[in-house]
């Protein structure tokens, strides 16, 4: 129970917590609402579902962007 406290804690502090929606990251990327969607159904991708929702942390996407940018 203490674990979760300092979890919902820290969750509560982070001003960073900011998730995207497929749209948000279309728009991001560039792409098609329809291609980003696929997006979060790649294995490598940091999705969640909240229920029927799909979100990626935005930390997380830029992370994950950063990962696979071609120099």
């Amino acid at each position: 129970m203490e674990n979760e406290e300092k979890i919902i804690k820290n969750i509560s502090e982070d001003e960073d917590l900011v998730f995207l929606t497929p749209m948000d990251v279309a728009e991001a990327m560039g792409c098609s609402i329809p291609t980003a969607r696929q997006l979060f159904y790649r294995e490598d991708f940091p999705a969640i579902k909240v229920g029927k929702n799909l979100k990626v942390l935005k930390s997380a996407f830029i992370s994950w962007c950063s990962e696979r940018r071609m120099d």
